[in-house]
Formats: C-alpha cells, sequence, structure tokens
C-alpha cells in the first residue's frame, strides 16, 4: 500500500500538498476567526464593567447611539456606581513620502479622562501621561513607532493636529492598532456631539440583574449586556465570517479532491493488471474496494496532518508579520477536528470513484490490459 502511494512521488507529493493547503486554510481563517471574536470579548471584559450598554436595533456597534437622557436615566438606577461613555472609529493615517500609509488603519477609542475606563490605560502606560484635554491623544507602542510617532508629536487626525502626549501597550493584540482621544473629540467628528455610541457601567455584583432588568424595561430601544457575552449580540454579523469560513472550505474540499482523484485514478490505472491478478487469485471486490479507499484515505489523512502544522505555522507567521497587532488567533480542539474532518472528506470522496472502478474490473479483461 506504501509503495503504492510512493511509487510516483511528484504526484504523491503534490497531491497531499494540495490537501494541506486546504486544511491550513480552514484552520487558519477559523482560528483568526475565533480569535479575534474572544479578544473583543476579552476587550470588554477587561474593562471591568458589570454591563455594556448600546442600540438595540443596531446592526453593528457603529450605528449604535445612547442620547445623554438615556446616561441620565441609568445614573438614576439604584445600583449604578458609575458610568463610562465612549466612542470607537478608525481612521486612516496620511501619506508619508508619496508612498502609501504604513499602517492600512488605525483604530481610535473615545474616552473621557475623568471616567472610570481610562484607569486600564494607567496599568498599559509605558511612557508620558494619560490624555487631559481634547487636543491630545495616547497612542500604541506599535502605533507610535510604525508611524514614527513620539512623545510630544504633532499628528494630524482628520484634519486636527493632536499632541502625542503618552504610549501604552495593551495585552490584547488588537487593541495595540490604536490610539485614546477625547470623546467629545470624537463624537463631534462621528456627527454624535449629543450622544455615545457605548456605555459601560459599573454597579456591584449584588446589583446587576436589577440593573440589566431596569435599564431594558425602563429603556427598551437599548441592550444591556455582560462584557463576555458582547459578541454574541451581533451573530447576525458574525455569520457572515461563518458563511465566508463555509464557502472557503467548500472551495478546500473541491480542489483537494480534484489533487487526489488524479492520482487514485492514476494509481488505479497503472495497477490494472496487479488488481486483475490479485481478483484473478481470489480477491473479492469488497477487498478491493477497502484497499483503494484505504490508500486515499492515508494519502489524504498524511496532507491533513501536515495542513494541521501548516495552518498554525501560517497563522503565527502572519500575526508576526503584523507585530501581534490587528490580528490574534485562538486554536481549539473543534479546530483541528474540522480541519481533520476536511481531509477525511478529501479522502473519501476522491477514493471512491476509482475504488469503485478498480472493484469492478474484470480479470480476464483486467490480465490483458497493456
Amino acid at each position: 500500500m506504501w509503495r503504492n502511494l510512493f511509487q510516483r512521488k511528484v504526484r504523491t507529493g503534490l497531491s497531499m500538498l494540495g490537501v494541506s493547503v486546504a486544511v491550513a486554510g480552514v484552520v487558519a481563517l477559523i482560528s483568526v476567526s475565533h480569535g479575534l471574536t474572544r479578544s473583543l470579548d476579552r476587550y470588554m471584559e477587561a474593562s471591568g464593567a458589570s454591563l455594556l450598554v448600546f442600540s438595540g436595533q443596531a446592526a453593528d456597534l457603529a450605528f449604535s447611539t445612547v442620547t445623554r437622557d438615556d446616561v441620565e436615566r441609568i445614573r438614576a438606577i439604584p445600583g449604578v456606581e458609575s458610568i463610562s461613555r465612549v466612542h470607537f472609529s478608525a481612521f486612516r493615517p496620511a501619506r508619508t513620502g508619496g508612498k502609501g500609509p504604513a499602517l492600512p488603519v488605525v483604530f481610535l477609542f473615545g474616552r473621557y479622562p475623568e471616567e472610570r475606563i481610562m484607569g486600564k490605560y494607567r496599568a498599559f502606560l509605558r511612557e508620558g501621561r494619560l490624555l487631559e484635554r481634547p487636543t491630545e491623544i495616547v497612542a500604541s507602542r506599535f502605533v507610535a513607532e510604525t508611524l514614527g510617532w513620539g512623545l510630544g508629536a504633532k499628528v494630524p487626525i482628520y484634519g486636527i493636529d493632536y499632541e502625542v502626549v503618552g504610549i501604552f501597550e495593551s495585552d490584547l493584540s488588537w487593541e495595540n492598532g490604536g490610539i485614546v482621544i477625547h470623546a467629545d473629540v470624537l463624537g463631534r467628528q462621528l456627527g454624535k456631539a449629543d450622544s455615545y455610541t457605548l456605555l459601560f457601567v459599573y454597579a456591584s455584583e449584588q446589583a446587576w440583574d436589577g440593573v440589566q432588568g431596569a435599564i431594558e424595561e425602563g429603556l427598551p430601544h437599548l441592550r444591556a449586556v455582560r462584557p463576555s457575552d458582547f459578541t454574541s449580540q451581533f451573530a447576525d454579523q458574525l455569520a457572515v465570517i461563518d458563511e465566508f469560513i463555509a464557502l472557503v472550505t467548500v472551495i478546500a474540499v473541491v480542489i483537494g479532491v480534484l489533487g487526489v482523484l488524479n492520482t487514485m485514478m492514476m494509481s488505479v490505472a497503472e495497477r490494472t493488471r496487479e488488481i486483475g491478478t490479485l481478483r484473478a487469485l481470489g480477491w473479492s471486490r469488497s477487498r478491493v474496494l477497502r484497499t483503494i479507499l484505504v490508500e486515499g484515505l492515508l494519502l489524504s489523512g498524511i496532507g491533513g496532518a501536515f495542513g494541521l502544522v501548516l495552518g498554525v505555522a501560517g497563522t503565527e507567521a502572519l500575526i508576526a508579520l503584523w507585530n501581534k497587532a490587528y490580528l490574534v488567533a485562538s486554536y481549539l480542539p473543534s479546530t483541528f477536528a474540522k480541519g481533520a474532518l476536511v481531509a477525511v472528506l478529501v479522502g473519501v470522496s476522491a477514493a471512491l470513484y476509482p475504488a469503485y472502478r478498480a472493484a469492478n474490473l474484470r480479470p480476464v479483461e483486467a490480465l490483458r490490459y497493456e
């Protein structure tokens, strides 16, 4: 069986490579998708907030609007200790020296200096201080080094110059791709001078359920969720990513099947006389069928094993290329199980027809085959 597979090493190797790339692509996409989702939840949890409040009907967080009146009504709920009002956005850095920007996008985290959410950045601060005035920003070390910003630098954002007064380095990868800016400034840029994108609500643990119920009953247009459940509220948007991964998986399976099918068909054709001899010596159709199927599974199984390793190595290389900003991966047992399932599907699907053809060769005709 092994001899049959490796008689044509180049052909077998290319087939295994096709399976490897297919499996690696599936593993990489699923790992990055899950990593980004989990990273966003961790980001929300790191705020220390009890609840996150946003528009209940917003299809995307960018469209969420919480008014000042909403904020005051939430402040009045028994058990609420404090509220941090925030905005999220992004901008494309200006071109330098006639070349394209060094970063495709920089995230903007709109915060108020006096509010509790800013406390987390004290632990991340590496140089300088936190912002105090609307004309100041605090940049991540990755963004500052990539764009050549230093303390005291004047940098343009949406046509206005801001002073870099601090450098931070977060323990969350994608947060290192952003800067902290005054929430009022960002709110005006977003056309939300009288409202906010998201609220971080702080309450005593005993009051969580009561505060959550009071917000959703008294302000039905808003949603109040625990930080760990934040991304689950945007299941429709995340489903688009899942559909894309499913489409890539189907394409990967088709490509893998075609490669292995070609190898198995050639293998059966080259061994027609051998198969005829085995049938003449008493091998049953089912035994020939099993032999070819096992060969196909071995071919795709070895390729799949390399694909699992390649998927992890390729993902980590991509993350390292971005200096551990923007991208983050999370490897779950279910991800590797899905990768292995792709390899099995490729092996079985590609070997079925060659196995059927081999099993139905008539010994007399097979022995006359040249």
